[in-house]
């Protein structure tokens, strides 16, 4: 009988040890999705992570398809697709840390939307959560490392947004 996509047999006790698609998207079924309570800064958020979204571990591609890519699809109506990506994956532990320790918060595209960077890891990466707001809820939308580089830019170019919300 064969396993529908959405039930796994396993999931990996902690994101870094995902080491393929169905791990990642096993552990973010299992460990992510639905509503978090968090706290920043003595202020209570609920922060919710949509069952459809694969941003978290994935990344687009330039390209058509990239050799070796591994697809994956959003489920739901946009049928997005996207490549695997194993490093991206491994860092789902990290985001609502991110949330709870925020560096610096600015506004993101998305309207009332934020972009919170967490604080520099030991290789001055630093994890960046694009979190967006919705009747009171907070989702994530996706979460990707930025070098020391590319976080002095958007240091220069962001435009700060409070953290926690009002």
């Amino acid at each position: 009988m064969a396993v529908p996509p959405h039930d796994f047999l396993s999931c990996p006790i902690a994101a870094r040890f995902i080491e393929t698609a169905d791990d990642a998207r096993s552990y973010y079924a299992h460990k992510l999705v639905g509503l978090h309570d968090v706290t920043v800064k003595g202020a209570a958020l609920v922060i919710r992570f949509n069952h459809e979204e694969i941003h978290h571990f994935t990344e687009s591609t330039p390209c058509k398809w990239c050799p070796g890519c591994t697809r994956v699809s959003r489920r739901g109506r946009s049928g997005e697709q996207r490549c695997f990506n194993r490093s991206r994956a491994r860092q789902m532990d990290a985001i609502l840390d991110t949330l709870r320790k925020a560096a610096v918060v600015h506004e993101a595209k998305m309207a009332g939307a934020r972009m919170v960077y967490g604080p520099a890891d030991v290789n001055a990466q630093r994890l960046a959560v694009v979190i967006g707001e919705e009747t009171g809820v907070w989702f994530v939308r996706t979460a990707f490392s930025v070098s020391a580089k590319e976080y002095l830019k958007a240091l220069r170019s962001g435009k700060a947004a409070p953290w926690p919300p009002k």
